[in-house]
């Protein structure tokens, strides 16, 4: 199966937990202890790809980077 299959298959579970998973980027802190929206962004941007049908192939391999990163300590997102 490829990527953009199993990503596409799976969407209705991935968007809301991506939307989620932003939410816990929101005003994080860059590496001069600066307040930065530059990863929840990035993961709200791709959810808004995701739920439009707008995504390319790096985007569906940071949509699996990201679901790795979700399921780190409970899965959450079964593909």
């Amino acid at each position: 199966m490829n990527i953009k299959l199993i990503i596409e298959t799976n969407k209705e579970k991935i968007i809301p937990e991506f939307f989620e998973w932003a939410e816990t980027f929101d005003w994080q802190l860059d590496e001069d202890d600066e307040k930065t929206m530059e990863p929840y962004s990035k993961i709200f941007y791709l959810a808004e790809r995701l739920e439009k049908n707008q995504c390319d192939i790096k985007d569906y391999k940071d949509i699996l980077f990201h679901i790795e990163q979700i399921n780190y300590n409970e899965i959450k997102i079964r593909l």
